[in-house]
């Protein structure tokens, strides 16, 4: 190596002249990783030189032949310092144009008259950007013997940070853009790579190869392990060591009692997350002598069967229900089986229920297996109103989103989309587009990981064969001779049809 162990040198000296700076690189996926630190730097350095043209990490306004100083270190440690004065224009709010940058380089921190200094600029280091978040990081240690240290890493809502709409930038795509699909539990297993040098060595130049490793400490590993806390303002993640993930399995999956662990619809997900093969519309094709009939098999959580809103009421007065449709709360009447009625409230409101067998004179209840409890959704369309319940939160409205042709939640001709998906509002609005990452909304069409829940879709069978699109009926009865669960989903269950 040509150069001494500068780092090493300043840390066994009796004192350190410059602070400890840390950044950090999040491995997100196997083509990008996100750079940040925590916005404790105040300086103005440089982070591209094009010809005259010197890129700074943050907006300046500086006037036409005002003198700069630019101050860095040499591969050998040697402090440079150099005047240049300011030759034309600003090109952009964050560069300065001089006449002669030769002496410059990345990494110098710039200084003068009209010079702004920042505490969340983003910083240069082994040529990549590290943009400032706000973050706060428990001490890490090192232990040989006994419990590993788990550090805890809180971000402030890290979502909105993270998302495309936000000024987070990711160095892989040129700067321009956050993450255009985040959630949060994608960062689950992530690995978190904590990098840390003397300020002052973030003058030096990059690009310098034989410099990099000896001006900075040590790198630090650890695998985001889990979500310990989430509030309205920040979001705290336990960290663990690569060696020390508590419970993980060979090969790298573990199998947890009666739950399926794959992600729901994970097949559909960019990257693929899993082997959940489910359409991300939940589409379901019957091919019979007059073509492709196409079903729309949507369930809760609790595999509560989500249908349309006017299978049960009238569509020409939503607030009607259609002939044969009410049940009276009486016994004595009877129902065929996957019959839908609606059941009175006591106030103003229904439930609404499917019946699970033929001849059924029973009352619709929670307790009686002779029915089900079932929900309905309505199309999206912005300007309508969805409201919650006052009583429980799964009788909120639901909708699918999204969808082409509706004009009115009443619409009976909308045309669902490859994505259309059922979601249930949390927040009575008229003009929040649903969104699982939205304080509105959250899904209502999610998989309960049981092999009931899987039976249900990929065994589905309608009611009818006819009754298709907004008409399908999630029936009683699975379809055991053609509908074959996922293998892998349930490895330590029994084979059964």
């Amino acid at each position: 190596m040509s150069n001494s162990n500068l780092i090493a040198k300043d840390i066994q000296s009796l004192e350190v002249d410059s602070g400890v700076v840390s950044l950090f690189e999040l491995e997100y996926s196997s083509s990008t990783t996100l750079y940040f630190h925590p916005g404790l730097s105040t300086s103005v350095r440089i982070t591209n030189i094009d010809g005259g043209t010197l890129t700074l990490n943050s907006s300046q306004t500086i006037t036409t032949g005002v003198s700069l100083t630019f101050k860095g270190l040499s591969p050998t440690g040697s402090e440079v310092s150099v005047t240049k004065s300011i030759s034309g224009d600003n090109p952009d709010a964050n560069t300065i144009t001089v006449s002669d940058a030769s002496s410059l380089t990345v990494g110098m921190t710039v200084t003068g008259p009209g010079i702004q200094t920042r505490d969340y600029s983003p910083i240069v280091f082994d040529t990549n950007t590290y943009y400032a978040i706000p973050m706060e990081l428990s001490t890490f240690s090192v232990s040989t013997e006994g419990v590993q240290n788990r550090p805890k890493l809180t971000i402030g809502n890290v979502e909105s940070i993270l998302r495309s709409s936000s000024l987070f930038q990711n160095a892989n795509d040129g700067g321009n853009d956050g993450l255009s699909d985040f959630k949060l539990d994608d960062l689950i297993g992530k690995r978190l790579t904590q990098r840390q040098t003397l300020e002052k060595y973030l003058t030096m130049d990059p690009t310098t190869v034989s410099t990099k490793s000896v001006i900075e400490l040590p790198k630090r590993i650890h695998i985001i392990d889990r979500v310990e806390n989430k509030n309205a303002e920040t979001v705290t993640f336990e960290l663990a060591n690569p060696f020390d993930l508590e419970g993980i399995k060979l090969p790298r999956r573990q199998v947890i009692g009666k739950y399926c662990p794959w992600a729901y619809q994970g097949l559909t997900f960019d990257p693929p997350k899993g082997a959940c093969t489910w359409p991300a519309n939940s589409l379901v094709l019957d091919e019979n002598s007059s073509g492709d009939l196409k079903f729309y098999a949507y369930l809760t959580e609790k595999d509560e069967p989500i249908m349309w809103k006017y299978l049960i009421h009238n569509s020409s007065n939503a607030t009607q229900i259609l002939s044969g449709k009410t049940h009276s709360g009486s016994a004595g009447t009877s129902y065929a089986k996957d019959a839908l009625v609606a059941l009175s409230d006591g106030g103003s409101g229904y439930t609404y229920w499917r019946s699970n067998k033929d001849s059924n004179t029973s009352v619709p209840s929670s307790s009686n297996s002779d029915w089900q409890q079932i929900r309905l959704y309505e199309p999206w369309v912005s300007g309508q109103t969805y409201s919650t319940h006052s009583d429980s939160a799964d009788r909120n409205d639901y909708v699918i989103y999204p969808v082409n042709n509706a004009g009115n939640k009443t619409d009976t001709t909308f045309d669902f989309t490859a994505t259309s998906t059922i979601y249930r509002v949390l927040i009575t609005n008229n003009s929040i587009v649903p969104s699982s990452r939205s304080a509105h909304w959250t899904r209502g069409d999610v998989c309960g990981k049981l092999l009931s829940s899987c039976k249900a879709r990929f065994q589905f069978m309608s009611e009818e064969n006819d009754n298709d699109k907004q008409n399908t009926i999630v029936g009683t009865d699975t379809n055991t001779a053609v509908g074959v669960l996922p293998f892998g989903g349930f490895p330590g269950s029994r084979k059964h049809r």
